[in-house]
């Protein structure tokens, strides 16, 4: 039987194409289980952070919780929360997350929010997003066993109750006879010093 020389080269170029779909899917599925890999790697590391957050919240203490309306410089008039963080462990904190709901006296959440303490303190720092080769990250502010570590910081979307209520009663603090609600501070990650 005699091949046609236009169907030697049908049956090259529909050869070459089969295999090259085949490869090029073999190289989707190890692409995909690597991207998934790293996906569960990174779930597991989060969920990890979130159990020694919770098992450590015991031993992280918010003594002098306080929401304000500031009163200096790029605080004028806005919503801050300020407060310390005592250490009471045996471990250094390299990087903290903390949530702080604000209850009413229902004990319902009005307003929450969660940010990182060791960040600076008029929010993230944007240094370590500028193209400058020695400043590379933001320094990390460790809290060392028995340890203190104040904050500040200005809540972005606070809602205007709350906001009347703190320009109405500079006295709004954990506490405080002029709030009928309260403060909850927990935190939701954390990880150690190694």
């Amino acid at each position: 039987m005699i091949i046609k020389k236009k169907s030697l080269i049908v049956a090259i170029i529909s050869s070459y194409v089969i295999s090259m779909v085949l490869i090029l899917t073999l190289v989707g599925y190890v692409v995909y289980i690597e991207i998934r890999k790293e996906n569960s790697t990174r779930a597991y590391e989060y969920q990890l952070q979130k159990v020694k957050a919770k098992y450590y919240a015991k031993f992280l203490l918010f003594p002098k919780l306080n929401a304000t309306i500031g009163s200096a410089g790029a605080l004028t008039g806005r919503p801050v929360i300020d407060g310390v963080i005592e250490n009471t462990g045996i471990r250094e904190i390299s990087d903290l997350l903390v949530k702080v709901k604000f209850i009413d006296k229902d004990d319902a959440v009005i307003y929450e929010v969660i940010f990182r303490p060791q960040e600076p303190s008029l929010g993230s720092s944007t240094l370590s997003q500028v193209g400058i080769p020695y400043i590379t990250t933001p320094s990390k502010i460790l809290i060392k066993p028995g340890g203190t570590l104040a904050f500040k910081k200005i809540l972005t979307d606070c809602p205007e109750g709350i906001v009347g209520e703190l320009k109405k009663n500079p006295g709004f603090a954990k506490g405080s006879a002029k709030w009928s609600g309260k403060f909850l501070a927990e935190p939701i990650s954390l990880n150690f010093q190694e």
